[in-house]
C-alpha cells in the first residue's frame, strides 16, 4: 500500500486544520495550567486584546495563573463547540466548566475567542468570557 501523505511543510503547518490544532493546543494547556509548555503556542511577540485592555506573553501567562486560583480546572473543562477558519484567523465558540476554589460551586462560562495564527504560533488574539446566569428558582 502507497503512503500518499505529503510531507509536513510550510503549507501544511498553514492549512486550516493546523490552524484549528494550534489553538486546541492552548486549550488543553490552559486547562491543565501548564505555562512552562505555552511557547509551543505562543509566541515572545504575541498580543492579545481582552475587555480589560491589551496584553503581551507575560501578562497572558499572569492571566492563567491569576484563573488559576480562581477556579478549579480538569482536563476536560474547555468544550470547543464550533471552530471556524478565514486566512490566518481561527473564531472558536467554547463553554468551561469550572468550580469556584472559593465554594466549590459549579461555574459554566461562554467564550468567543479570535486567533491570528501564523506558523503554528497565536500570534495575537481577541477574547471575551461570560458567565452563564443559572436561573432563581
Amino acid at each position: 500500500m502507497q503512503n500518499n501523505a505529503a510531507p509536513q511543510n510550510e503549507s501544511d503547518i498553514n492549512s486550516p486544520e493546523s490552524r484549528k490544532a494550534v489553538f486546541r493546543t492552548l486549550v488543553d494547556l490552559y486547562a491543565a495550567g501548564d505555562v512552562s509548555s505555552l511557547d509551543q503556542v505562543i509566541p515572545p511577540n504575541y498580543v492579545g486584546h481582552t475587555s480589560t485592555g491589551d496584553r503581551d506573553r507575560e501578562g497572558f501567562l499572569q492571566s492563567i495563573l491569576y484563573f488559576h486560583n480562581l477556579f478549579v480546572y480538569t482536563k476536560d473543562s474547555f468544550i470547543v463547540e464550533d471552530q471556524l477558519v478565514d486566512g490566518e484567523k481561527v473564531v472558536t465558540r467554547m463553554t468551561a466548566h469550572v468550580r469556584s476554589r472559593e465554594t466549590g460551586n459549579p461555574i459554566t462560562l461562554l467564550g468567543i475567542n479570535i486567533a491570528r495564527i501564523m506558523d503554528g504560533k497565536i500570534v495575537e488574539e481577541w477574547n471575551t468570557w461570560e458567565q452563564l446566569k443559572i436561573p432563581q428558582s
